[in-house]
Protein backbone atom coordinates (compact mmCIF):
# COMPACT_ATOMS: atom_id res chain seq x y z
CA UNK A 1 0.00 0.00 0.00
CA UNK A 2 1.44 3.28 -1.23
CA UNK A 3 1.76 6.72 1.23
CA UNK A 4 -1.62 8.29 -0.72
CA UNK A 5 -3.71 5.10 -0.18
CA UNK A 6 -2.61 5.06 3.39
CA UNK A 7 -3.52 8.66 4.37
CA UNK A 8 -7.14 7.72 2.45
CA UNK A 9 -7.68 4.93 4.33
CA UNK A 10 -6.51 6.95 7.32
CA UNK A 11 -9.15 9.93 6.86
CA UNK A 12 -11.95 7.80 6.28
CA UNK A 13 -11.80 5.76 8.94
CA UNK A 14 -11.06 8.52 11.57
CA UNK A 15 -14.10 10.19 10.58
CA UNK A 16 -16.49 7.04 10.85
CA UNK A 17 -14.59 6.67 14.30
CA UNK A 18 -15.71 9.87 15.28
CA UNK A 19 -18.93 9.73 13.90
CA UNK A 20 -19.67 6.63 15.84
CA UNK A 21 -18.40 8.19 18.81
CA UNK A 22 -20.99 11.31 18.55
CA UNK A 23 -23.32 9.11 17.62
CA UNK A 24 -23.22 7.39 21.18
CA UNK A 25 -23.40 10.30 23.17
CA UNK A 26 -25.92 11.39 21.23
CA UNK A 27 -30.10 11.06 22.90
CA UNK A 28 -32.42 9.00 21.93
CA UNK A 29 -34.89 11.92 20.25
CA UNK A 30 -30.90 12.82 18.57
CA UNK A 31 -30.34 9.94 17.33
CA UNK A 32 -33.84 9.68 15.90
CA UNK A 33 -33.93 13.02 14.20
CA UNK A 34 -30.33 12.69 12.99
CA UNK A 35 -31.48 9.60 10.91
CA UNK A 36 -34.94 10.05 10.44
CA UNK A 37 -36.31 6.93 11.63
CA UNK A 38 -39.79 6.17 10.51
CA UNK A 39 -42.69 5.86 13.01
CA UNK A 40 -44.20 3.30 11.07
CA UNK A 41 -41.37 0.57 11.19
CA UNK A 42 -40.33 -0.13 14.61
CA UNK A 43 -36.26 0.01 14.90
CA UNK A 44 -34.28 -0.93 17.79
CA UNK A 45 -31.64 1.17 19.17
CA UNK A 46 -27.96 0.40 18.51
CA UNK A 47 -27.11 -2.44 20.74
CA UNK A 48 -24.08 -0.43 22.93
CA UNK A 49 -21.54 -3.22 23.34
CA UNK A 50 -21.54 -3.57 19.45
CA UNK A 51 -20.81 0.53 19.13
CA UNK A 52 -18.04 -0.42 21.77
CA UNK A 53 -16.51 -2.94 19.42
CA UNK A 54 -16.58 -0.98 16.59
CA UNK A 55 -15.12 1.85 18.49
CA UNK A 56 -12.43 -0.12 19.60
CA UNK A 57 -12.22 -1.81 16.11
CA UNK A 58 -11.67 1.45 14.58
CA UNK A 59 -8.32 2.28 16.94
CA UNK A 60 -6.64 -0.77 16.45
CA UNK A 61 -6.94 -0.25 12.69
CA UNK A 62 -5.50 3.62 12.69
CA UNK A 63 -3.35 2.61 14.82
CA UNK A 64 -1.89 -0.13 12.34
CA UNK A 65 -2.55 1.86 9.88
CA UNK A 66 -0.48 5.03 11.76
CA UNK A 67 2.40 2.63 12.19
CA UNK A 68 3.01 1.58 8.90
CA UNK A 69 3.21 5.40 7.56
CA UNK A 70 5.33 6.36 10.15
CA UNK A 71 7.66 3.50 8.87
CA UNK A 72 7.35 4.32 5.34
CA UNK A 73 8.01 7.78 5.95
CA UNK A 74 11.03 7.06 8.09
CA UNK A 75 12.31 4.49 5.46
CA UNK A 76 12.17 7.04 2.28
CA UNK A 77 13.56 10.17 4.32
CA UNK A 78 16.69 7.81 4.87
CA UNK A 79 16.97 6.99 1.57
CA UNK A 80 17.68 10.09 0.89
CA UNK A 81 20.21 11.84 3.02
CA UNK A 82 22.47 13.26 0.65
CA UNK A 83 26.34 12.84 0.81
CA UNK A 84 28.74 15.14 -1.36
CA UNK A 85 30.77 13.11 -4.23
CA UNK A 86 33.15 14.22 -6.24
CA UNK A 87 33.68 13.24 -10.31
CA UNK A 88 36.54 14.29 -12.30
CA UNK A 89 36.02 15.84 -16.11
CA UNK A 90 39.21 16.38 -17.54
CA UNK A 91 40.25 20.14 -18.26
CA UNK A 92 39.82 21.86 -21.79
CA UNK A 93 43.65 21.36 -21.87
CA UNK A 94 43.88 17.50 -23.15
CA UNK A 95 47.52 18.02 -23.47
CA UNK A 96 47.81 17.61 -19.66
CA UNK A 97 46.38 14.72 -17.01
CA UNK A 98 45.39 17.40 -14.90
CA UNK A 99 41.74 17.56 -13.81
CA UNK A 100 39.40 19.28 -11.82
CA UNK A 101 37.02 18.40 -9.32
CA UNK A 102 33.52 18.47 -9.45
CA UNK A 103 30.57 18.27 -6.75
CA UNK A 104 27.62 16.28 -6.70
CA UNK A 105 24.83 15.48 -4.73
CA UNK A 106 23.94 11.94 -4.19
CA UNK A 107 21.45 9.54 -2.20
CA UNK A 108 23.43 7.72 0.96
CA UNK A 109 21.67 4.80 -0.53
CA UNK A 110 23.59 5.38 -4.05
CA UNK A 111 27.31 6.15 -2.16
CA UNK A 112 28.74 3.26 -4.36
CA UNK A 113 28.50 4.80 -7.56
CA UNK A 114 31.20 7.13 -8.68
CA UNK A 115 32.50 9.84 -10.77
CA UNK A 116 32.12 10.56 -14.23
CA UNK A 117 35.17 10.83 -16.04
CA UNK A 118 36.06 11.62 -18.99
CA UNK A 119 32.12 12.13 -20.56
CA UNK A 120 30.41 15.24 -19.88
CA UNK A 121 27.88 15.07 -17.30
CA UNK A 122 24.81 14.09 -18.71
CA UNK A 123 21.42 16.33 -17.29
CA UNK A 124 19.48 14.81 -14.51
CA UNK A 125 21.69 11.61 -14.09
CA UNK A 126 21.57 11.40 -10.46
CA UNK A 127 21.72 8.09 -9.73
CA UNK A 128 24.61 5.86 -9.23
CA UNK A 129 23.24 2.84 -10.37
CA UNK A 130 21.43 2.38 -13.54
CA UNK A 131 19.06 -0.71 -14.39
CA UNK A 132 18.91 -1.25 -17.66
CA UNK A 133 16.16 -3.62 -19.79
CA UNK A 134 17.87 -6.88 -20.47
CA UNK A 135 16.85 -9.73 -19.00
CA UNK A 136 18.90 -9.47 -15.77
CA UNK A 137 18.87 -6.31 -14.15
CA UNK A 138 22.40 -4.64 -15.01
CA UNK A 139 24.12 -2.27 -12.39
CA UNK A 140 26.65 -0.37 -13.33
CA UNK A 141 28.81 2.17 -12.29
CA UNK A 142 27.35 5.68 -12.69
CA UNK A 143 30.78 6.52 -15.00
CA UNK A 144 29.79 3.26 -17.29
CA UNK A 145 26.50 4.01 -17.67
CA UNK A 146 26.94 7.40 -18.51
CA UNK A 147 29.43 6.46 -21.07
CA UNK A 148 27.49 3.29 -22.62
CA UNK A 149 24.64 6.18 -23.09
CA UNK A 150 27.33 8.69 -25.00
CA UNK A 151 28.36 5.75 -27.19
CA UNK A 152 24.92 4.35 -28.27
CA UNK A 153 23.53 8.05 -28.69
CA UNK A 154 27.19 8.43 -30.69
CA UNK A 155 26.58 5.12 -32.72
CA UNK A 156 23.38 5.85 -33.71
CA UNK A 157 24.05 9.25 -34.86
CA UNK A 158 27.43 7.65 -37.09
CA UNK A 159 26.21 4.38 -38.35
CA UNK A 160 28.07 1.93 -40.48
CA UNK A 161 31.43 3.08 -41.48
CA UNK A 162 30.49 6.94 -40.54
CA UNK A 163 31.87 6.41 -37.36
CA UNK A 164 35.33 6.02 -38.83
CA UNK A 165 34.57 8.43 -42.63
CA UNK A 166 32.14 11.36 -41.14
CA UNK A 167 34.48 14.64 -39.86
CA UNK A 168 31.79 15.08 -37.68
CA UNK A 169 31.72 11.90 -35.62
CA UNK A 170 33.97 11.85 -32.73
CA UNK A 171 37.17 9.59 -32.24
CA UNK A 172 37.55 5.73 -31.86
CA UNK A 173 39.69 3.51 -30.02
CA UNK A 174 40.44 0.24 -31.55
CA UNK A 175 41.38 -2.24 -29.43
CA UNK A 176 42.69 -5.09 -31.62
CA UNK A 177 43.54 -8.65 -32.41
CA UNK A 178 46.04 -9.52 -34.94
CA UNK A 179 48.52 -11.95 -34.35
CA UNK A 180 49.38 -13.25 -30.77
CA UNK A 181 46.91 -11.88 -27.97
CA UNK A 182 46.40 -14.68 -25.66
CA UNK A 183 42.79 -16.83 -24.66
CA UNK A 184 40.10 -15.27 -23.78
CA UNK A 185 40.71 -13.79 -20.30
CA UNK A 186 44.06 -12.14 -22.19
CA UNK A 187 41.43 -10.92 -24.67
CA UNK A 188 38.36 -10.02 -22.77
CA UNK A 189 39.28 -9.85 -19.43
CA UNK A 190 40.17 -6.35 -19.08
CA UNK A 191 37.11 -4.72 -20.53
CA UNK A 192 37.02 -2.31 -16.89
CA UNK A 193 40.15 -1.00 -18.25
CA UNK A 194 39.11 -0.81 -22.31
CA UNK A 195 36.39 1.48 -20.58
CA UNK A 196 38.37 3.86 -18.78
CA UNK A 197 40.73 4.54 -21.61
CA UNK A 198 38.18 5.06 -24.14
CA UNK A 199 36.50 7.42 -21.13
CA UNK A 200 39.30 9.03 -20.61
CA UNK A 201 40.38 10.45 -23.90
CA UNK A 202 36.60 11.07 -25.28
CA UNK A 203 36.58 8.16 -27.98
CA UNK A 204 34.13 5.35 -29.04
CA UNK A 205 35.90 2.12 -27.98
CA UNK A 206 36.09 -0.40 -30.89
CA UNK A 207 37.01 -3.82 -31.16
CA UNK A 208 38.70 -5.85 -34.15
CA UNK A 209 39.88 -9.13 -34.07
CA UNK A 210 41.72 -10.64 -37.39
CA UNK A 211 42.85 -13.70 -35.77
CA UNK A 212 41.44 -16.21 -35.43
CA UNK A 213 38.57 -15.20 -37.16
CA UNK A 214 36.55 -12.02 -36.17
CA UNK A 215 34.85 -11.65 -32.84
CA UNK A 216 31.82 -11.15 -33.63
CA UNK A 217 31.67 -14.99 -35.53
CA UNK A 218 31.62 -15.84 -31.49
CA UNK A 219 29.73 -12.28 -29.65
CA UNK A 220 27.53 -9.98 -30.78
CA UNK A 221 26.26 -6.41 -29.19
CA UNK A 222 23.10 -6.97 -27.07
CA UNK A 223 20.64 -5.05 -28.55
CA UNK A 224 20.49 -1.97 -25.75
CA UNK A 225 23.87 -2.67 -24.76
CA UNK A 226 27.54 -1.22 -26.54
CA UNK A 227 27.86 -1.97 -30.45
CA UNK A 228 31.63 -2.08 -30.62
CA UNK A 229 31.80 -4.05 -33.87
CA UNK A 230 34.50 -2.34 -36.09
CA UNK A 231 32.13 -1.36 -39.37
CA UNK A 232 32.98 -3.96 -42.04
CA UNK A 233 34.55 -2.58 -45.75
CA UNK A 234 36.48 0.39 -44.66
CA UNK A 235 39.59 1.10 -46.38
CA UNK A 236 42.82 -0.02 -44.98
CA UNK A 237 41.07 -1.86 -42.36
CA UNK A 238 41.40 -5.57 -43.43
CA UNK A 239 39.93 -5.06 -47.00
CA UNK A 240 40.53 -6.38 -49.80
CA UNK A 241 43.16 -9.11 -48.26
CA UNK A 242 43.19 -12.76 -49.38
CA UNK A 243 45.18 -14.06 -46.10
CA UNK A 244 45.26 -13.65 -42.29
CA UNK A 245 48.53 -12.04 -42.41
CA UNK A 246 47.95 -9.55 -44.72
CA UNK A 247 44.60 -8.66 -43.20
CA UNK A 248 46.54 -7.85 -40.16
CA UNK A 249 49.42 -6.18 -41.75
CA UNK A 250 46.81 -3.32 -42.96
CA UNK A 251 45.47 -2.40 -39.38
CA UNK A 252 48.84 -2.95 -37.89
CA UNK A 253 49.72 0.43 -40.27
CA UNK A 254 47.21 2.34 -38.62
CA UNK A 255 47.97 5.01 -35.72
CA UNK A 256 48.64 3.04 -32.57
CA UNK A 257 49.80 3.75 -28.89
CA UNK A 258 52.54 2.00 -26.97
CA UNK A 259 51.37 -1.62 -26.10
CA UNK A 260 51.97 -4.36 -23.90
CA UNK A 261 50.59 -7.16 -25.93
CA UNK A 262 52.00 -10.98 -25.38
CA UNK A 263 53.91 -10.24 -28.55
CA UNK A 264 54.95 -6.57 -27.43
CA UNK A 265 58.99 -5.85 -27.31
CA UNK A 266 58.11 -3.44 -24.49
CA UNK A 267 55.71 -5.66 -22.38
CA UNK A 268 58.64 -6.32 -19.90
CA UNK A 269 60.96 -3.31 -20.54
CA UNK A 270 58.31 -0.25 -19.68
CA UNK A 271 55.69 -1.01 -16.52
CA UNK A 272 52.24 -0.94 -17.27
CA UNK A 273 51.48 2.31 -15.10
CA UNK A 274 53.72 4.28 -17.75
CA UNK A 275 52.14 2.29 -20.78
CA UNK A 276 48.53 3.29 -19.55
CA UNK A 277 49.47 6.79 -18.16
CA UNK A 278 51.37 7.58 -21.47
CA UNK A 279 48.84 6.40 -23.84
CA UNK A 280 45.80 8.45 -22.25
CA UNK A 281 48.59 11.48 -22.85
CA UNK A 282 48.87 10.48 -26.49
CA UNK A 283 45.31 10.36 -27.28
CA UNK A 284 44.65 13.33 -25.26
CA UNK A 285 47.68 15.37 -27.21
CA UNK A 286 49.01 14.49 -30.60
CA UNK A 287 46.79 12.12 -31.45
CA UNK A 288 43.94 14.22 -30.50
CA UNK A 289 43.21 14.56 -34.05
CA UNK A 290 43.64 11.14 -35.41
CA UNK A 291 40.52 9.90 -36.00
CA UNK A 292 40.88 6.18 -35.37
CA UNK A 293 43.93 4.97 -33.00
CA UNK A 294 44.45 1.29 -32.13
CA UNK A 295 45.80 0.12 -29.22
CA UNK A 296 46.89 -3.48 -27.45
CA UNK A 297 47.66 -3.30 -23.99
CA UNK A 298 47.10 -6.31 -21.77
CA UNK A 299 45.95 -5.53 -18.41
CA UNK A 300 43.81 -8.33 -17.10
CA UNK A 301 46.85 -9.34 -15.28
CA UNK A 302 47.49 -5.32 -13.56
CA UNK A 303 43.71 -4.79 -12.11
CA UNK A 304 45.50 -3.38 -8.88
CA UNK A 305 46.22 -0.49 -11.16
CA UNK A 306 42.54 0.66 -12.29
CA UNK A 307 41.55 0.21 -9.10
CA UNK A 308 43.95 2.12 -7.61
CA UNK A 309 43.49 4.75 -10.63
CA UNK A 310 39.25 4.73 -9.64
CA UNK A 311 39.95 4.92 -5.71
CA UNK A 312 42.07 7.85 -6.66
CA UNK A 313 38.89 9.10 -8.68
CA UNK A 314 36.25 9.27 -5.76
CA UNK A 315 35.39 5.73 -6.86
CA UNK A 316 33.95 2.91 -4.17
CA UNK A 317 33.16 -0.16 -6.81
CA UNK A 318 36.49 -1.48 -7.80
CA UNK A 319 34.76 -3.51 -10.46
CA UNK A 320 36.84 -6.55 -11.03
CA UNK A 321 35.58 -8.23 -7.63
CA UNK A 322 31.99 -7.19 -8.41
CA UNK A 323 28.81 -7.67 -9.95
CA UNK A 324 29.95 -5.04 -12.05
CA UNK A 325 32.47 -7.31 -13.83
CA UNK A 326 29.75 -9.47 -15.27
CA UNK A 327 27.76 -6.38 -15.94
CA UNK A 328 29.72 -4.64 -18.18
CA UNK A 329 30.96 -7.67 -20.00
CA UNK A 330 27.01 -8.44 -20.59
CA UNK A 331 26.68 -4.70 -22.04
CA UNK A 332 29.06 -5.34 -24.70
CA UNK A 333 28.45 -9.38 -25.50
CA UNK A 334 25.77 -12.17 -25.77
CA UNK A 335 26.48 -15.27 -27.45
CA UNK A 336 26.15 -15.41 -31.48
CA UNK A 337 23.35 -17.65 -32.45
CA UNK A 338 25.01 -20.32 -33.57
CA UNK A 339 27.12 -20.40 -30.18
CA UNK A 340 23.68 -19.73 -28.14
CA UNK A 341 22.38 -23.08 -29.98
CA UNK A 342 25.27 -25.38 -28.33
CA UNK A 343 24.78 -23.52 -25.37
CA UNK A 344 21.08 -24.15 -25.22
CA UNK A 345 21.90 -28.03 -26.47
CA UNK A 346 23.85 -28.85 -23.66
CA UNK A 347 21.73 -27.50 -20.86
CA UNK A 348 19.04 -29.36 -22.34
CA UNK A 349 20.98 -32.38 -22.79
CA UNK A 350 22.75 -32.95 -19.64
CA UNK A 351 20.19 -31.41 -17.17
CA UNK A 352 21.87 -27.86 -16.56
CA UNK A 353 19.83 -25.68 -15.08
CA UNK A 354 21.95 -21.75 -14.34
CA UNK A 355 23.09 -21.89 -10.38
CA UNK A 356 21.93 -25.57 -9.71
CA UNK A 357 25.44 -27.58 -11.07
CA UNK A 358 29.06 -27.46 -10.70
CA UNK A 359 31.77 -26.72 -12.82
CA UNK A 360 35.58 -28.41 -12.85
CA UNK A 361 38.01 -27.21 -15.28
CA UNK A 362 41.61 -28.95 -16.24
CA UNK A 363 44.19 -27.02 -18.25
CA UNK A 364 46.48 -29.83 -18.70
CA UNK A 365 48.52 -28.11 -21.80
CA UNK A 366 49.33 -24.69 -20.01
CA UNK A 367 52.79 -24.69 -20.26
CA UNK A 368 52.93 -23.18 -16.40
CA UNK A 369 51.22 -26.70 -15.38
CA UNK A 370 55.03 -27.83 -15.67
CA UNK A 371 58.68 -27.02 -14.95
CA UNK A 372 60.25 -24.60 -17.14
CA UNK A 373 61.53 -26.74 -20.17
CA UNK A 374 59.09 -29.89 -19.82
CA UNK A 375 59.18 -32.06 -22.99
CA UNK A 376 56.79 -35.47 -23.33
CA UNK A 377 58.90 -37.53 -26.13
CA UNK A 378 60.78 -34.78 -27.15
CA UNK A 379 58.19 -32.59 -27.67
CA UNK A 380 57.85 -29.10 -25.62
CA UNK A 381 54.90 -28.46 -23.65
CA UNK A 382 54.76 -24.73 -24.58
CA UNK A 383 53.92 -25.90 -28.25
CA UNK A 384 51.08 -28.17 -27.14
CA UNK A 385 48.54 -25.99 -27.83
CA UNK A 386 49.29 -25.21 -31.29
CA UNK A 387 51.00 -28.06 -31.72
CA UNK A 388 48.91 -30.56 -29.73
CA UNK A 389 50.44 -33.71 -28.14
CA UNK A 390 49.81 -37.46 -28.46
CA UNK A 391 47.02 -38.37 -25.55
CA UNK A 392 49.35 -41.37 -24.43
CA UNK A 393 52.29 -42.12 -22.22
CA UNK A 394 53.32 -39.96 -19.47
CA UNK A 395 51.54 -36.91 -20.59
CA UNK A 396 48.29 -38.85 -20.55
CA UNK A 397 48.73 -40.37 -17.04
CA UNK A 398 49.62 -36.73 -15.65
CA UNK A 399 46.99 -35.42 -17.34
CA UNK A 400 44.10 -38.50 -16.15
CA UNK A 401 45.72 -38.21 -12.74
CA UNK A 402 45.34 -34.02 -12.79
CA UNK A 403 41.75 -34.61 -13.52
CA UNK A 404 41.11 -37.19 -11.13
CA UNK A 405 42.00 -34.61 -7.96
CA UNK A 406 40.44 -31.60 -10.06
CA UNK A 407 37.28 -34.02 -9.54
CA UNK A 408 37.97 -34.98 -6.26
CA UNK A 409 38.46 -30.91 -5.03
CA UNK A 410 35.05 -30.30 -6.89
CA UNK A 411 33.48 -33.10 -4.64
CA UNK A 412 34.36 -31.45 -1.18
CA UNK A 413 32.02 -28.30 -2.64
CA UNK A 414 28.99 -28.26 -0.15
CA UNK A 415 25.66 -30.41 -1.32
CA UNK A 416 27.52 -31.03 -4.45
CA UNK A 417 26.32 -34.42 -4.30
CA UNK A 418 23.02 -32.84 -5.39
CA UNK A 419 23.77 -31.53 -8.54
CA UNK A 420 25.72 -32.16 -11.49
CA UNK A 421 29.42 -31.65 -12.36
CA UNK A 422 30.60 -30.25 -15.66
CA UNK A 423 33.64 -31.24 -17.28
CA UNK A 424 35.92 -29.44 -18.91
CA UNK A 425 39.39 -29.38 -20.23
CA UNK A 426 41.63 -27.80 -23.26
CA UNK A 427 42.45 -31.66 -24.34
CA UNK A 428 39.65 -33.05 -25.96
CA UNK A 429 41.08 -36.82 -25.56
CA UNK A 430 41.19 -36.00 -21.35
CA UNK A 431 37.55 -35.27 -21.43
CA UNK A 432 36.30 -37.84 -23.66
CA UNK A 433 37.87 -40.40 -21.68
CA UNK A 434 36.64 -39.34 -18.42
CA UNK A 435 33.17 -38.93 -19.21
CA UNK A 436 32.59 -41.39 -22.31
CA UNK A 437 35.07 -44.15 -21.80
CA UNK A 438 35.17 -44.72 -18.23
CA UNK A 439 31.40 -45.35 -17.88
CA UNK A 440 31.46 -47.83 -20.85
CA UNK A 441 31.44 -51.39 -20.06
CA UNK A 442 33.01 -52.30 -23.01
CA UNK A 443 35.80 -49.93 -23.40
CA UNK A 444 36.37 -51.43 -20.10
CA UNK A 445 36.63 -54.87 -21.18
CA UNK A 446 38.72 -54.24 -23.89
CA UNK A 447 41.53 -52.23 -21.55
CA UNK A 448 40.84 -54.81 -18.89
CA UNK A 449 45.29 -54.87 -18.40
CA UNK A 450 44.85 -50.73 -17.34
CA UNK A 451 42.71 -51.55 -14.60
CA UNK A 452 44.35 -54.39 -13.08
CA UNK A 453 45.79 -52.61 -10.28
CA UNK A 454 43.33 -50.74 -8.21
CA UNK A 455 45.86 -48.00 -7.40
CA UNK A 456 46.66 -47.30 -10.63
CA UNK A 457 45.79 -43.85 -12.66
CA UNK A 458 42.96 -45.35 -14.72
CA UNK A 459 41.42 -47.49 -11.83
CA UNK A 460 41.68 -44.67 -9.54
CA UNK A 461 39.91 -42.16 -12.13
CA UNK A 462 37.24 -45.30 -12.97
CA UNK A 463 36.39 -45.43 -9.06
CA UNK A 464 36.40 -41.57 -8.70
CA UNK A 465 33.95 -41.04 -11.84
CA UNK A 466 31.47 -44.07 -10.66
CA UNK A 467 30.73 -42.34 -7.06
CA UNK A 468 29.99 -38.85 -8.70
CA UNK A 469 27.45 -37.24 -11.47
CA UNK A 470 30.06 -35.92 -13.62
CA UNK A 471 28.76 -34.78 -17.45
CA UNK A 472 30.57 -32.91 -20.69
CA UNK A 473 29.32 -32.02 -23.90
CA UNK A 474 30.46 -33.70 -27.20
CA UNK A 475 34.06 -33.79 -28.26
CA UNK A 476 32.89 -34.30 -31.97
CA UNK A 477 34.81 -31.16 -32.91
CA UNK A 478 38.48 -30.71 -31.02
CA UNK A 479 39.07 -27.95 -28.67
CA UNK A 480 40.67 -25.39 -30.91
CA UNK A 481 42.89 -23.57 -29.01
CA UNK A 482 41.81 -19.50 -29.80
CA UNK A 483 45.49 -18.11 -30.17
CA UNK A 484 47.65 -20.93 -31.47
CA UNK A 485 45.49 -22.08 -33.97
CA UNK A 486 44.49 -19.47 -36.37
CA UNK A 487 42.41 -19.98 -39.77
CA UNK A 488 40.58 -22.28 -38.47
CA UNK A 489 36.51 -22.37 -39.20
CA UNK A 490 34.58 -20.46 -36.64
CA UNK A 491 32.69 -23.57 -35.61
CA UNK A 492 35.96 -25.00 -34.46
CA UNK A 493 36.29 -22.35 -31.95
CA UNK A 494 33.08 -22.46 -30.46
CA UNK A 495 33.69 -24.96 -27.76
CA UNK A 496 35.87 -22.04 -26.23
CA UNK A 497 32.74 -19.77 -26.17
CA UNK A 498 30.10 -22.77 -25.05
CA UNK A 499 32.61 -23.70 -21.65
CA UNK A 500 32.77 -19.80 -21.16
CA UNK A 501 28.95 -19.62 -20.89
CA UNK A 502 28.34 -23.01 -18.93
CA UNK A 503 31.40 -21.76 -16.29
CA UNK A 504 29.45 -18.18 -16.31
CA UNK A 505 26.12 -20.00 -15.15
CA UNK A 506 27.86 -22.40 -13.03
CA UNK A 507 27.17 -22.31 -9.35
CA UNK A 508 30.79 -23.26 -7.94
CA UNK A 509 33.93 -22.99 -10.29
CA UNK A 510 36.91 -25.18 -9.56
CA UNK A 511 40.22 -24.20 -12.04
CA UNK A 512 44.03 -25.06 -11.75
CA UNK A 513 46.31 -23.88 -14.10
CA UNK A 514 45.09 -20.05 -16.02
CA UNK A 515 42.46 -18.41 -16.00
CA UNK A 516 39.98 -19.25 -17.83
CA UNK A 517 37.70 -20.82 -15.88
CA UNK A 518 38.21 -18.23 -12.54
CA UNK A 519 37.47 -15.71 -15.84
CA UNK A 520 33.83 -17.48 -15.86
CA UNK A 521 33.29 -17.30 -12.15
CA UNK A 522 34.11 -13.67 -12.00
CA UNK A 523 31.62 -12.63 -15.03
CA UNK A 524 29.21 -14.90 -13.00
CA UNK A 525 29.53 -13.11 -9.94
CA UNK A 526 29.91 -16.38 -8.35
CA UNK A 527 31.88 -16.52 -4.91
CA UNK A 528 31.62 -20.31 -4.79
CA UNK A 529 35.81 -20.86 -6.80
CA UNK A 530 38.25 -23.15 -5.72
CA UNK A 531 41.50 -23.99 -7.03
CA UNK A 532 43.26 -27.46 -6.83
CA UNK A 533 46.55 -26.68 -8.46
CA UNK A 534 48.92 -23.41 -9.13
CA UNK A 535 51.09 -22.65 -11.36
CA UNK A 536 54.74 -23.78 -11.02
CA UNK A 537 56.44 -20.86 -12.55
CA UNK A 538 56.38 -17.07 -13.34
CA UNK A 539 54.21 -14.56 -11.00
CA UNK A 540 51.28 -14.53 -8.86
CA UNK A 541 48.93 -12.35 -10.51
CA UNK A 542 46.41 -10.07 -9.23
CA UNK A 543 43.06 -12.25 -10.67
CA UNK A 544 44.33 -15.19 -7.88
CA UNK A 545 43.60 -13.30 -4.65
CA UNK A 546 39.77 -12.89 -4.91
CA UNK A 547 38.88 -14.87 -2.43
CA UNK A 548 39.40 -18.40 -3.71
CA UNK A 549 39.28 -21.57 -1.82
CA UNK A 550 42.34 -23.47 -2.03
CA UNK A 551 41.38 -27.51 -1.94
CA UNK A 552 42.46 -29.52 0.96
CA UNK A 553 42.98 -31.98 -0.43
CA UNK A 554 46.50 -33.63 -0.40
Amino acid sequence: MNTSNINSTYMILLEYLISMIHYSTMSKASQQRRFNINRSRKKTEPNQLLRILVILLGFCVISFLTSTYILQQETSKSQHQHITKAFVIPTKNNDSLDSQIVSQSLPRSEQQSTLALGIPEIPNSQHAYTISPMTTQLLLPKWVQEYVSWHQKMRSEFPGQSIITDPNAPPVLVRTCLGLCGGLHDRLGQLPLDLYLANQTKRVLLIKWIKPQPLEEFLVPPSDGIDWVFPSDVEGWGTKCNTLNICAKQVRVQPQILGNNVDSKERKSISFQLIVEEGIKQLNGKLKDIKAVTYQILGHLDEDYLEQRLRELGETDMIHGTASFGNIFRKFFQPHPNVQNQIDEANKKYCLVPGEYSVCHCRVRHPKAYKTGETFDGKYIANADKLGLPFEGRFRDLAVDLASRAIQCTATLPDVDNHPIYFMADESELVRYLTRHLMNATYISEHADWFDDPHSTNSTAKEIMSHHHVVARDQDIKNAHIDKNKGRPPEEYYGTFVDLYLGIQARCVVFGVGNYALFASKLGGRNCKMRYAKELWGGENTTHKRETQECALP
